[in-house]
């Protein structure tokens, strides 16, 4: 199973980027689970998951923790899966982690501890071809060790300063993770020159950065609470979209 983290400041579109192109894969034949580790949980919103009848592992995090101590992943990790997830009409699962339940909460981090060893019993039973996790913004879950060892990390960056910064920040976390490859997506872009320019800025070459041009069917597609490749067939956005997947697929050994 090939593994895949989406990283980036808030705000770049990784969830346009990931939802289109596990749909993309999906249709494709390819078997795809999906970890929305994002406390704001829209990836789970544009798959059109209704989230609020699913409970979230922060919510169920107590109850984990026990059948994992007292059974352990192997006799508890199917049901931890199923009841804390979904699947979509395109056969996409997706895992939803949750947001912190009250003000004074804590952080996520026994939450994303969670995922790890879901993500290690989903990876040993081999019923999936990729994972892909919608990560949190900033490099924070990087920091937690949840993608050690991982196939690439996708780091979505706008063609700005402040963007570029966290994904030098992102990429230098993967490297001491052990994550085997970084892909830059430039997001929102309008010139190609943009592509190139972030790429030197942050350190990923030219071949592994795939640049998405700005296009107003995005944000329409959003408002209508549907999927890219269903609503803007025709979209320039999902043209490159189009052209990430194959990058990303190249990285992963595909």
């Amino acid at each position: 199973m090939k593994k895949v983290i989406a990283t980036g400041k808030g705000g770049v579109g990784k969830t346009t980027v990931l939802s289109t192109i596990s749909a993309l894969m999906a249709r494709e034949g390819r078997r795809v689970i999906v970890f929305d580790t994002d406390p704001s949980m829209n990836l789970a919103l544009t798959f059109g998951i209704p989230f609020e009848n699913i409970s979230t592992i922060t919510e169920d995090k107590g109850h984990i923790s026990h059948d994992l101590e007292e059974s352990g992943i192997e006799e508890c990790g199917y049901q931890m899966l199923m009841d804390h997830s979904d699947v979509t009409e395109d056969g996409i699962r997706v895992v939803i982690m949750g947001a912190i339940l009250q003000g004074g909460g804590g952080c996520l981090c026994s939450a994303i501890s969670l995922i790890k060893i879901l993500l290690e019993f989903v990876e040993a039973k081999c019923e999936y071809d990729i994972a892909i996790v919608d990560s949190q913004a900033g490099p924070e879950i990087l920091g937690r060790g949840l993608a050690a060892s991982f196939d690439c990390n996708m780091v979505v960056s706008e063609p700005t300063e402040k963007s570029s910064e966290v994904s030098r920040q992102v990429m230098r976390l993967a490297k001491d993770l052990g994550v085997k490859k970084n892909m830059l997506v430039v997001n929102k872009t309008d010139r190609e020159e943009e592509v190139n320019f972030i790429a030197q800025m942050i350190g990923v070459p030219s071949f592994d950065a795939v640049g998405v041009r700005y296009d107003r069917d995005v944000i329409e597609a959003d408002k209508s609470g549907g999927l890219l490749p269903d609503s803007y067939v025709d979209s320039i956005a999902l043209k490159d979209l189009k052209d990430v997947k194959t990058v990303l697929e190249k990285s992963i050994g595909w």
